[in-house]
């Protein structure tokens, strides 16, 4: 009998642990991708341990952002984008699904050459091979997979147990500086301005916070769940920090002192080798297939329910418009990836800041859900998650205007070239 005692409490504990993992570390893993990983290592082996308050800084933002998303979810009566267009119209609707499709195909493009460039590393192979193979999974997995979200949950909680081994175990192998690492939480002038900006997009993505209002919905919480719900979305982003701070602390303390630079998530992989060991490379080539395949589905699928949902055409995970959507995303993906090449380290860090462009509008349009009385009622948003919310909108603005002058920039370098060469000829 004590046993079965014993037995029943352990599962009992199990479940509980359940009930707190769910959307919160799906949106975890879809954030948690090569681009997030590839930006981290950059940062770690250029500025060191100097920029981990940005990490810290955008979780906290990302936090309020995914909370705001799931509230919304449980509360409201109808899906995001559905209230959207009964409240500001269908119009707006359109934009922000419109956005999130966009911002999803260019992430979708560095999902396929991390899965491409992880395996081509670890077993051999072209990227454009394992690129295509995976998609091809991706979309079987979607289109005939039966309860589609309780199995990308699972899937999810197994692949970012996968990348947290991989990532951590490389962090076991050394021996961070203390000091450093304390001063890194101190906020200071970065001195790549452009990766900060890279770190912010892959860490605040504004487009899978509002996603978490879907995934709730698909998990089947409600006003009820509220609690839950709040508890979920910390306890993700606090992984996809977590995960992040350690990339960027390894590459920090085995590579900046070196002054060894690199130019993808691989060659990141290949530094590590000599310097501790042919382990090093493999769990970080592990890691970062587990965070490409792990944001393959879900990232495309918030590309499609969105889309869809503000076409007015399908709202939840299984509709069929919202699945046809997001094979576009995932197709889109693959065909840019293999048009690029293998080193992708520009165009992921270029992908992470364009995708910038459009995200504060989406977040302006969480923000004033989150505070309308007559949809939330006494579940609106409270003083403080106002004044984080504020500040993360203010931030985004800032880096889209910054961006925006970096675009125009390269734009006018791009036409002075080409009307030098017209001279020349």
């Amino acid at each position: 009998m004590s046993n079965d005692l014993k037995t029943t409490s352990i599962w009992r504990r199990i479940r509980g642990v359940g009930a707190v993992v769910g959307p919160g570390l799906v949106t975890a893993a879809v954030v948690l991708g090569p681009g997030s990983i590839t930006v981290s290592s950059k940062c770690g082996a250029l500025m060191g341990y100097s920029v981990l308050w940005t990490v810290l800084a955008a979780a906290v933002m990302m936090v309020v952002y995914t909370v705001m998303g799931a509230r919304i979810g449980m509360v409201a009566p109808e899906s995001l984008l559905t209230t959207v267009a009964g409240r500001y119209g269908r119009w707006l609707a359109v934009l922000l699904g419109l956005s999130a499709f966009l911002i999803t195909t260019g992430f979708q493009t560095g999902n396929n050459l991390g899965v491409g460039l992880a395996l081509t590393e670890l077993v051999g192979g072209s990227v454009g091979l394992w690129a295509a193979v995976f998609t091809a999974v991706a979309l079987a997995f979607m289109w005939f997979a039966r309860s589609l979200y309780r199995l990308l949950e699972r899937m999810m909680v197994l692949l970012v147990a996968v990348m947290i081994v991989a990532f951590v175990g490389n962090l076991l192998m050394i021996r961070p500086d203390v000091g450093g690492l304390a001063r890194g939480f101190v906020p200071s002038k970065p001195a790549i301005f452009g990766l900060v900006v890279a770190i912010s997009a892959t860490t605040f993505s504004v487009a899978a916070a509002a996603f978490q209002a879907y995934l709730v919905r698909a998990k089947g919480w409600k006003e009820p769940d509220l609690r839950r719900g709040t508890r979920d979305s910390v306890t993700g982003i606090c992984a996809l920090a977590g995960i992040s701070m350690v990339i960027m602390i390894t590459a920090a303390t085995v590579l900046q002192p070196a002054g060894i630079t690199i130019t993808s998530a691989v060659d990141m992989a290949r530094q590590l080798e000599p310097l501790l060991g042919p382990l090093a490379k493999w769990l970080f080539l592990i890691g970062l297939w587990a965070g490409a395949f792990s944001s393959f589905i879900i990232n495309a699928m918030i590309g499609g329910v969105m889309m869809a949902d503000g076409l007015g055409i399908g709202e939840h995970l299984e509709s069929r418009w919202a699945k046809i959507l997001g094979t576009a995303v995932m197709l889109l993906g693959t065909v840019v990836a293999l048009a690029f090449g293998r080193n992708p380290i520009q165009l992921l860090v270029m992908a992470q800041g364009t995708t910038i462009i459009a995200v504060p509008l989406i977040a302006i349009v969480m923000s004033m859900l989150a505070n309308d009385r007559a949809l939330m009622g006494k579940h609106r948003n409270s003083v403080g998650m106002n004044v984080v919310a504020a500040v993360a909108l203010g931030w985004l603005l800032f880096l889209s205007f910054n961006q925006v002058r970096i675009l125009a920039e390269k734009y006018r370098e791009s036409v002075g070239k080409q009307q030098a060469v017209v001279q020349v000829q």
